[in-house]
């Protein structure tokens, strides 16, 4: 489930696990949306849900983070051209101009994918005495084209 990114982090906010579950559930919710588009690419499980500030995320969680950002950057329509990072053990972390970077990619790619979905276009075709009505997105970058045809209350897609 979507949740509005927090795109205005300064050097006197704190960060807990509610901020890291938002942005691992945001990145979630952004591949499912891409899969209604794209084809399937890699992406990696991000694991459970933080549940108290004892849990702080390691660093390799937080590049499961920026390497699923640069999957969707990679293999969709490249809405956010921001460079990931890569974390490491007991080095420095995060701080708030990397959150305001990983959370505004988020909402990018949001705003992006939901204006893909509400500019499809429809060709409506008749095959014998049905009407049916095909359905493609338009403007996108897509490596294989989608085609969705309704037959009455059937939808398949080609």
């Amino acid at each position: 489930m979507w949740q509005e990114p927090k795109t205005d982090w300064v050097a006197e906010d704190y960060f807990n696990y509610s901020d890291y579950n938002r942005i691992k559930n945001n990145i979630a919710y952004l591949r499912e949306r891409a899969l209604e588009v794209y084809i399937n690419f890699p992406f990696e499980s991000m694991g459970d849900a933080k549940t108290s500030y004892a849990q702080y995320p390691y660093a390799d969680e937080f590049n499961t983070l920026e390497d699923n950002l640069e999957s969707l950057r990679q293999n969709t329509f490249l809405f956010d051209d921001s460079n990931s990072k890569q974390w490491y053990e007991n080095q420095r972390t995060p701080n708030y101009e990397d959150f305001n970077r990983l959370e505004r990619a988020c909402l990018l790619f949001y705003d992006g994918f939901k204006n893909i979905k509400s500019h499809r276009g429809y060709l409506p075709m008749r095959l014998g005495n049905k009407f049916i009505k095909a359905e493609r997105y338009v403007g996108t970058l897509v490596s294989k084209p989608r085609l969705s045809i309704h037959l009455g209350n059937s939808f398949v897609k080609i």
